[in-house]
């Protein structure tokens, strides 16, 4: 019993956490892979990239977006400044197929991870643009005051090239 409502206490304790996350978007994004205005409150440049993000309207579901002027691949990395321990999304559309994969950050590089956290994903190449969306539980990143992330992107079609252009960023969760 007493084991039981340490559990429930601890689960009432994080939800409250998810809703400081992010702000809260009025209707919750569509993973499809286009970046439309107004989908997400929140919505930054960081070096010719454009990032958004949002907590789902239920608190449970965090949201992201990047898109970047590529035709090759794009990537979020969530819960690090740099690519070590990064838990990476990183994908490219070919036109006649998509790639999206959750790889692990090792030193300045990166390999499938074992831990497959995305809910929904999606990419889309349209023009000379690539946008990569996906979302994953809230109550991964509820427990800090912060959420670390880096962005990049490539020229090519895989998940191996270097990135070409490169960002760290910091969400400070709010209170």
């Amino acid at each position: 019993m007493k084991k039981q409502l340490t559990i429930v206490l601890l689960i009432a304790l994080t939800l409250p956490l998810t809703a400081q996350i992010v702000p809260s978007a009025s209707v919750d994004p569509k993973v499809d892979g286009i970046f439309s205005n107004q989908e997400y409150p929140v919505v930054e440049q960081l070096r010719g990239m454009t990032m958004g993000y949002a907590l789902s309207g239920d608190g449970q579901t965090l949201h992201f977006a990047l898109q970047a002027p590529t035709k090759g691949w794009v990537s979020i990395g969530l819960g690090s400044n740099r690519m070590q321990g990064a838990h990476i999304v990183i994908g490219f559309d070919a036109l006649t197929s998509q790639t999206i994969s959750e790889e692990t950050g090792r030193g300045h590089s990166h390999s499938p991870s074992r831990d497959k956290i995305v809910k929904q994903q999606a990419i889309k190449e349209s023009g000379n643009t690539t946008t990569l969306e996906f979302s994953v539980p809230a109550s991964l990143y509820a427990g800090g005051s912060e959420l670390r992330m880096i962005l990049a992107y490539g020229t090519r079609d895989d998940l191996r090239s270097k990135h070409s252009t490169y960002a760290s960023h910091t969400i400070p969760f709010t209170k």
